[in-house]
């Protein structure tokens, strides 16, 4: 076993390592907002808004980070909590693209995408087993 295997298994791992490292990123990106959100909180008059937001962001990406780590492992828990966070953020995208379709067309696009991957990366996970 050298690591060079090729074949259906190293597809499947490669796919799901391509899923993980998205909720990673998806993870770092939700950890900075919600830094932000804590940094900027101490300069409001009533910072409790921004403070919440902030331990929401960053709660939701511990939780991408664990996801990923599952996943990455073919934890079948990973891909319930992984598929919904993407149909979230890909509805929160498509609502948002009347108002501001800079950020919403982005956000549906990002969310469907990762989504199909996290899909495609744990069939051989969510297959019946027989």
């Amino acid at each position: 076993m050298s690591g060079t295997e090729s074949g259906p298994g190293s597809r499947v791992q490669s796919l799901r390592t391509a899923a993980a490292v998205a909720l990673w990123i998806e993870a770092a990106g939700l950890a900075a907002a919600g830094v932000a959100y804590g940094v900027h909180a101490f300069s409001l008059p009533q910072p409790m808004f921004a403070i919440g937001l902030a331990i929401f962001a960053v709660c939701i990406a511990v939780g991408l980070a664990f996801a990923g780590r599952g996943l990455r492992r073919g934890a079948r828990w990973s891909v319930s909590a992984a598929v919904t966070w993407q149909a979230l953020l890909t509805l929160a995208g498509v609502s948002l693209v009347q108002s501001r379709p800079a950020v919403g067309l982005p956000a549906a696009a990002v969310g469907a995408a990762i989504g199909v991957l996290v899909i495609v990366a744990s069939r051989d996970v969510v297959a019946p087993r027989g």
